[in-house]
């Protein structure tokens, strides 16, 4: 197809997909911002350590599932479906909460379950949508990971409305909060699946879409068996439309293993060993939404620095493996804190640095990645090169919340204890 027939890309179409990127990482955003809530409600289970564990046991199962099987969901199923699932759940599982009775087991259990469910919607909706923008340029693929970023500051934005509003912190007050904004996070996902669905039919989505369609049919095309000179089109090689699991992964094994291990570092840092951290004498839903806040910010900024620089495995590299340092800065800061107590501003300033950091270098690797995994393979498989890092993406939380509870013992030991 020729590339000078391409339709423009304009700001709309890059606003757009920014919005593609709040829905993406909405559902899960909601739930982190409101960790305050189901700790208040659910604190035997320990929401800030297990909700992240919990969300990604199905959410891994089913990225591989897609990965591995490319027609077991259609794209179209996989951006509607995990939409509309996300708005199903986020009125379903804080409802539970609420309902079911404070820190009951029957409420453990039915929020835990719902937690885990929500895994595979997360699946679909974040799969589906890296699936989908890899086959456009690169621009849109930087436009949709600033706007995962976005997700979480419109969230952090939405929740001091809402702590200004309530200031009190009873269990009515937490209810108030929590229904507010639940209520404002559906109805965002709810215009996000209206621009979805026009989506479809815009003129710009289809030439892409078709693009990679088009180019795969050829591909085949050229592999059809010959007979006499002429090309039998009763017969299709299908072995031939998509790449298995272990070819793709030979393809771009550094990239799917780059951002395994950057989210491995993020999520054994971010929110628990983060949240937990004394910021300004502030008041804990206050500290730790702030937190939450400067993390979703600095890693906006870094998804949005890319589209400034070339991108270039070398950098990926020196981005990844340099943030290694933060495994030992941030949990330090946090025994400088309590163990060494010093003054509450400096390790105020400098847990704001350690975040930033996280945060930034989560961003600009992971942008990376998934800007660079298209390239390194043929068009007609570049949406599969975007789930097969989307994959290692959520294998890396998955991970990096297991090792969540190791960083969790560590600063627990640096607790002194109560009189």
């Amino acid at each position: 197809m020729d590339t000078s027939s391409a339709p423009q890309s304009t700001f709309s179409k890059k606003v757009i997909f920014m919005l593609f990127g709040v829905a993406s990482l909405l559902g899960w955003n909601a739930l982190l911002t409101e960790l305050g809530f189901f700790n208040n409600f659910l604190p035997s289970m320990k929401p800030f350590v297990s909700f992240s564990f919990l969300n990604y046991i199905l959410n891994i199962v089913f990225q591989f599932l897609i990965f591995w099987k490319k027609d077991l969901f259609s794209l179209k199923f996989q951006l509607i479906g995990g939409t509309v699932g996300s708005i199903i759940f986020l009125i379903l599982i804080p409802l539970c909460t609420i309902v079911l009775g404070k820190d009951e087991l029957i409420n453990i259990i039915i929020t835990g379950g719902l937690i885990v469910l929500m895994g595979f919607i997360n699946a679909l909706c974040s799969g589906g949508f890296f699936g989908l923008v890899s086959n456009f340029p690169l621009e849109m693929i930087v436009a949709l990971s600033t706007g995962q970023g976005f997700s979480g500051i419109v969230m952090n934005l939405i929740q001091y409305i809402v702590l200004l509003s309530i200031s009190s912190t009873d269990d009515k007050s937490y209810i108030i909060q929590a229904c507010i904004f639940f209520v404002i996070s559906v109805i965002i996902l709810l215009i996000c699946l209206v621009l979805l669905l026009f989506s479809f039919n815009n003129e710009y989505f289809q030439y892409y879409l078709n693009k990679s369609k088009n180019e795969s049919k050829e591909l085949n095309n050229e592999l059809l068996p010959v007979d006499d000179g002429k090309l039998d089109v009763g017969e299709t090689n299908t072995e031939n439309k998509e790449v298995s699991f272990c070819e793709l992964f030979q393809k771009i094994w550094h990239l799917d293993l780059l951002v395994l291990y950057i989210y491995i570092v993020t999520f054994a840092l971010f929110p628990n060993a983060s949240i937990n951290q004394q910021l300004f004498g502030l008041s804990f839903d206050f500290s730790s939404n702030t937190i939450i806040l400067i993390y979703n910010c600095f890693d906006t900024i870094g998804r949005y620095l890319v589209s400034k620089v070339k991108p270039s495995k070398s950098l990926n590299m020196i981005v990844t493996f340099g943030r290694s340092i933060l495994l030992f800065t941030l949990v330090f800061n946090y025994y400088c804190q309590d163990g060494l107590e010093w003054n509450i501003n400096v390790t105020s300033i400098l847990l704001i640095i350690n975040v930033g950091l996280l945060a930034a270098t989560n961003g600009i690797g992971t942008t990376l990645c998934f800007g660079l995994a298209p390239n390194e393979v043929e068009d007609e498989y570049k949406g599969q090169a975007g789930t097969s890092v989307s994959f290692f993406l959520i294998l890396g939380i998955f991970l990096g919340s297991c090792v969540a509870f190791l960083t969790n013992a560590i600063i627990d030991t640096f607790k002194k204890p109560t009189s």
